[in-house]
């Protein structure tokens, strides 16, 4: 279970969405490293030049980033395990 970080604001019910949502999907990935880390969503959107909104739809597995997005993800994430 993830513990909800606190500087970052993510709310109970977004945690919640990310956990019920599949961990194989890109957007539920990067929900997951990005509540780990302390990452906030306002600094995805502006470092992947998506809205706010489209973020949270990813990590809620709504919905799938198109494959110009996907790269950029693998990317965010890949630099997180290193």
């Amino acid at each position: 279970m993830m513990v909800m970080s606190k500087s970052r604001g993510y709310s109970h019910n977004i945690v919640k969405l990310i956990e019920a949502a599949d961990p194989n999907l890109i957007g539920v990935k990067l929900g997951r490293m990005c509540i780990e880390n302390d990452i906030s969503v306002r600094d995805v959107a502006n470092e992947l030049g998506v809205a706010r909104m489209t973020v949270y739809h990813w990590f809620s597995g709504r919905f799938t980033p198109r494959a110009e997005y996907v790269r950029r993800i693998e990317e965010l994430l890949e630099a997180r395990r290193t």
